[in-house]
């Protein structure tokens, strides 16, 4: 397949503007989809967005290059728009003029990523980008294309690689999806080593695989390795070599000579990897620092998160089986573990469910500060489940120093001592490093992260944390006694229920959701047999797929095709609790289907509250159905079965009668906005327009504008404009 073949005459838009870059992709993604090439705008845009808050594709010199490689796409395109001049903020600084937006399809693209980068080369061509200029028509694109790319082939520059394995200087690039700043940063550095007259071989680890390969005897012999790259690539290769410098792909695409300048005057470090970059967390010094900590102490705690929730779901569970096997134990003070099978289940999930507090605390400092943070954040995680010699009883404030709180059945931290037990051993363990550790000896410098970080960071962590534990714990206590109280009493229960429920379906695993089933799981950590927050945040987090599934299917004239397709297999996301199926219908109608989500969400588990609905298994869905019970605070007198068949049924009824309630609300809103949208294009038909373009030729005559000014003529739209007219 040849560049050119990428360019599709209905892909075009010349001469538009736009306020932002969300605004481009959206008008992109819609022709996409209009025209048959994509199949789900808001997933498109999604994509989109998600790669330019990696790095901004905005390559500098009025050109960007967005790009995505999913099957969202039903054939690899490439959409050029010739826009007035807006932010992309780009590398440079400066305004974006002309956008290939690449939207490639997995399945078809792998041969396609040489041809593209071909396109990066005549990007770095500056009488093309200058030609750019006279772009009407894809057809006057496509000769552009073929005129330069013939003339490269007429001029076919010296190759920069030769086979002897002697080059001043190798390099590794790669990005996210391997498509463009790969070959873009490639095609700098050797353009910048011609330049410079030195000799340089790239390797790319582009979307179909590496190319150009870096052998043993290339790396050896040069005198400075440059890796830059974006996402894990292998690098155990270059261990040991004395002059490599790290960085991403911007830097290299904004000026490679500097970047390359900084090697020859081996101003590298010496390169010591196990086997691949780490990008969340690195052992280097720029993540041991404060720099960013509080955004990284955000996107820490949902690292985490994602590292427990297998320890939770698999323990949970099985605690959950356990409770089944022993169901003629019910009631009875050894439920759970009255026969062999039951005990077996139970075992294996206590030990399962008991990690979940170490392992978030481990897990956050790593996400944090890198391996350094596993040791000391796993310490603070056990010292919070009360596993270290400090017990200490909240209701009468007695302390034992040297018991453990499981012995002496003390109070303990839980979840909220190992949170904040991880941030605070990450930023101890900055502050050594830091300030410090670079004091030791250069004899002993090599033992910093074996010895000295492990040994003396770790007991200082714990040190310290023995006492910041203390507060925690009454935390801890205070939250156990407020579930007690809302648990216990169904008064206060459907409110626990409807905020859960509301918090759940509001941004659909983001940080909000991530909270809601954050406080559900830590309930069972003290009511393993069960809870209505377990209970009311599963519920809560099936609805809005749900909802939106009946919505597809009884409202069909409401969506699309592909989007009555999608909506079908909201029905499996949503009774498998996974809240994330109901995104891309979020996106597409945001003002619609958000505040359905949340009212849809708020009912099922005020229902849940209301009824006295409690599960014990943290996750599964429907599958996990038949371990609900109705609470045995609210109903202490009820026989077994019944708690365990009305349970059952109610959690059921619950989730229906708020996925069909959401359902009604998207239908409602969405005849709500199209009403708003009509009476806002019929007022614009009558004429009331004319005020204000008096208002705007007054605005325009020749005078010095003070900002507001200003703002107010910007925000009047030229197609609006009618003259003489009053």
């Amino acid at each position: 397949m040849k560049l050119n073949e990428f360019f599709k005459n209905d892909l075009i838009i010349v001469d538009k503007s736009y306020k932002s870059k969300k605004e481009a992709l959206e008008a992109f993604a819609k022709v996409l989809v209009e025209k048959k090439y994509a199949s789900n705008k808001a997933k498109v845009v999604e994509l989109a967005l998600k790669r330019e808050s990696e790095t901004s594709t905005g390559i500098g010199e009025g050109i960007a290059i967005p790009h995505i490689r999913d099957e969202v796409m039903k054939k690899s395109v490439i959409f050029f728009a010739k826009v007035k001049p807006m932010d992309w903020e780009s590398l440079d600084g400066n305004p974006v003029n002309y956008i290939f937006f690449i939207a490639l399809n997995p399945k078809e693209s792998g041969s396609h990523v040489e041809i593209l980068a071909d396109l990066m080369k005549l990007l770095m061509n500056e009488e093309f980008k200058k030609d750019l200029k006279t772009v009407k028509s894809i057809t006057s694109l496509k000769k552009l294309i073929t005129k330069y790319n013939e003339s490269s082939n007429d001029k076919k520059e010296e190759s920069l690689v030769n086979n002897d394995g002697n080059y001043d200087i190798v390099a590794i690039t790669a990005c996210p999806t391997g498509i463009a700043h790969t070959f873009m940063a490639r095609d700098m550095l050797e353009k910048a080593a011609k330049e410079m007259n030195i000799q340089i071989k790239v390797e790319t680890q582009g979307a179909d695989g590496a190319k150009n390969v870096l052998s043993e005897q290339d790396i050896k012999n040069a005198k400075g390795v440059l890796i830059a790259c974006d996402r894990v690539v292998e690098l155990s290769k270059f261990s040991g070599h004395e002059n490599v410098l790290e960085m991403g792909t911007k830097p290299v695409i904004k000026d490679a000579k500097k970047e390359i300048q900084k090697l020859l005057d081996h101003k590298g470090e010496k390169f010591q990897a196990s086997a691949k970059k780490e990008t969340a967390s690195q052992d280097n010094n720029q993540d041991m620092s404060f720099n960013g900590f509080g955004k990284r102490m955000y996107k820490s705690l949902m690292t985490g998160v994602s590292y427990m929730l297998p320890f939770v779901v698999f323990g949970g569970i099985l605690i959950a089986i356990a409770f089944l096997f022993d169901f003629a134990n019910a009631g009875q003070g050894n439920f759970g573990s009255g026969s062999p099978a039951a005990k077996w289940f139970k075992t294996m999930g206590d030990l399962s469910f008991g990690m979940m507090v170490p392992i978030i605390g481990a897990y956050i400092t790593y996400a944090i500060i890198g391996r350094q943070g596993l040791l000391p954040g796993f310490m603070v995680g056990l010292m919070s489940q009360g596993k270290f010699l400090f017990s200490l009883n909240p209701e009468t404030g007695q302390v034992q120093w040297f018991a453990t709180a499981e012995a002496t059945g003390g109070g303990t931290s839980g979840i909220f001592g190992a949170i904040v037990g991880a941030f605070l051993a990450a930023s101890i363990i900055i502050v050594l490093v830091k300030y410090v550790f670079v004091y030791l000896p250069a004899v002993l410098s090599g033992l910093k992260n074996i010895l000295f970080i492990p040994l003396f960071g770790t007991l200082i962590v714990v040190t310290v944390f023995w006492m910041v534990n203390i507060p925690m714990i009454y935390v801890n206590y205070g939250f156990t006694k407020f579930l007690e109280l809302m648990e216990g009493k169904n008064y206060l229960a459907w409110l626990l229920g409807m905020i859960l429920g509301a918090m759940m379906a509001f941004d659909l695993g983001g940080p909000i959701n991530k909270a809601a089933y954050l406080f559900g799981t830590a309930s069972l950590t003290t009511h393993p047999e069960g809870t209505i927050s377990m209970a009311a945040a599963m519920a809560g987090g099936m609805t809005p797929p749900l909802g939106i599934a009946l919505c597809c299917t009884f409202f069909k004239k409401m969506w699309t095709d592909e989007e009555r397709k999608t909506g079908m297999l909201n029905y499996i996301m949503g009774l498998s609790f996974i809240s994330e199926g109901a995104i891309p219908f979020t996106l597409s109608k945001p003002k619609v289907i958000i505040p359905a989500n949340v009212i849809g969400g708020a009912v099922t588990g005020l229902l849940i509250g209301a009824l006295g609905v409690s599960i014990s298994a943290p996750h599964g869905g429907i599958l996990t159905v038949a371990l609900c019970r109705l609470d045995s605070t609210i109903y202490p007198n009820a026989v077994e079965g019944l708690k365990i068949g009305l349970g059952i049924t109610f959690f059921i009824v619950a989730i229906i009668a708020g996925s069909i309630l959401e359902m009604f609300c998207i239908v409602l809103f969405d005849k709500l906005m199209n009403k708003r949208n009509n009476n806002t294009i019929k007022k614009e038909k009558t004429g009331q327009v004319n005020v204000f373009v008096k208002a705007k030729i007054v605005l325009t005559k020749p005078f010095k504008r003070n900002k507001k000014q200003k703002m107010i003529n910007d925000n009047f739209n030229s197609n609006l404009l009618i003259v003489n007219n009053y």
